[in-house]
């Protein structure tokens, strides 16, 4: 199978399971390394543009999208994101691989419409314009602040309904941020999430930094765009000049600056997923025990691997977790959320977001407080984090947590995302909240 065929074969699948998609890498095995690239931009870019693709095709059916079966769907999202939103690539590539993969995998006549269909897409476009006009409802906007001037109004006039097609939100989440924070911010946050995430990294002292080529300063002091290949980031983390290097947002790194006045012994780190934070409090605090565990099964064997020699951790089995009772002088509670202030490189979580959803995390949230209060030393706190930007996951549960227990807030705050398409990268940031509590 070639780049195109592995893929239209796994959007087949996700159009299948839409919108709880299949969060697995993508099996590139086989591919040399150029089509194992091209592979992974078609999938990230059919993912992340989802909704605008579908508005865009469902303009030139003549029968309702959701009637299509996923073998037919595949092949068009494919298709359309190659014509629309990748460079590069030859429209006869595209639309043949699409039609023949079709042939192969669909209804004997699925081929026919598949052609008509992105032959119509194609010539849809007219011109590529420098600057975006979100008030046009004949442009598609692209990750880097440009767009695709189109021969005709393919987006409502709706505004509401106009972003949440040009940014493949659903309606409801871009209207639930309107509510939240006003009309520009909740635009902004939402074209945001069309940008290409930047790989940060901290812990890169300024010389160091200064003699990589593949690093660029942040416009936030103390982070680097690294701008190199795979390889060279796996060998500069694995230096002993790295020992201290993490891939990190600024915003996801905030949280544990705020315990810098702190001197733990026992720090828990009780939900800690792929360990970042836990290894960031390890550094920041290097002589405090730091216990870290999870109870996801995978999560807790990457934690056992990357933590295998470290000096001052120690990864515990969540089973276990009761035995350090009343001994967390910070208790981190880095929470699952909705993840709606990383959604640039969350891309899937926003298909899945909804009211019950969300009531369903605060929920889970609520219970992983009550779990893990016991823990707590007598003069302990918690560092309380999510990358969120929904009060309900945030400041409420903040409120939440100190009406019902002696607690107060020591210090919080809420770090919308920041950078919109045609933004210089180093602008990039994630959204989050952290709260620090202290006992009464």
């Amino acid at each position: 199978m070639n780049a195109r065929d592995r893929i239209t074969s796994r959007i087949a699948d996700q159009a299948r399971r839409y919108p709880d998609f299949d969060l697995s890498s993508l099996d590139v095995s086989g591919l040399d390394d150029r089509d194992a690239a091209l592979a992974r931009a078609m999938e990230m870019t059919t993912l992340r543009r989802w909704l605008t693709l579908v508005t865009i095709l469902d303009n030139k059916l003549a029968q309702p999208w959701e009637g299509l079966q996923p073998a037919v769907k595949a092949p068009l999202l494919v298709g359309a994101a190659q014509l629309l939103l990748l460079e590069k690539i030859p429209d006869h590539a595209a639309i043949n691989e699409a039609v023949n993969w079709t042939k192969r995998h669909a209804r004997a006549r699925a081929g026919g419409l598949v052609n008509a269909i992105l032959r119509r897409v194609a010539e849809l476009r007219q011109e590529v314009v420098e600057k975006h006009d979100p008030s046009r409802a004949d442009e598609l906007a692209l990750h880097d602040g440009r767009a695709w001037r189109l021969k005709e109004n393919v987006f409502d006039e709706d505004p509401v309904t106009r972003i949440a097609q040009q940014t493949s939100h659903p309606r409801s989440l871009i209207q639930r941020w309107i509510v939240a924070f006003g009309r520009d911010q909740a635009e902004a946050l939402a074209y945001h999430n069309l940008m290409h995430p930047p790989i940060i990294i901290s812990g890169v002292d300024e010389d160091s930094a200064q003699a990589q080529t593949s690093l660029l300063p942040h416009e936030k002091p103390g982070y680097f765009l690294f701008t190199g290949t795979h390889v060279q980031l796996t060998t500069l983390l694995a230096s002993r000049e790295g020992k201290n290097v993490r891939v990190q947002d600024p915003t996801t790194a905030e949280p544990v600056q705020a315990t810098h006045q702190m001197n733990p012994h026992t720090i828990i780190d009780f939900c800690a997923g792929m360990g970042t934070k836990t290894g960031q409090l390890a550094a920041k605090h290097p002589d405090a025990r730091v216990i870290t565990t999870d109870k996801n099964p995978a999560r807790f064997e990457i934690l056992q691997r990357t933590f295998d020699t470290h000096r001052n951790v120690e990864v515990v089995p969540f089973d276990r977790i009761r035995e350090f009772d009343n001994q967390a002088d910070l208790l981190l509670l880095d929470v699952p959320c909705s993840n709606s202030g990383v959604l640039a490189r969350r891309v899937e979580a926003k298909y899945r977001f909804t009211g019950e959803t969300l009531e369903n995390l605060v929920g889970l949230q609520r219970q992983i407080i009550a779990d893990s209060l016991p823990l707590l030393s007598e003069n302990g706190r918690i560092l309380y984090t999510t990358c969120s930007v929904e009060e309900d996951e945030n400041q409420r549960q903040v409120e939440w947590l100190t009406r019902w227990h002696p607690l107060k807030v020591v210090s919080s705050a809420l770090r919308m995302p920041s950078g919109v398409p045609g933004d210089p990268v180093d602008r990039y940031t994630d959204g989050g909240f952290h709260a620090l509590l202290e006992r009464i």
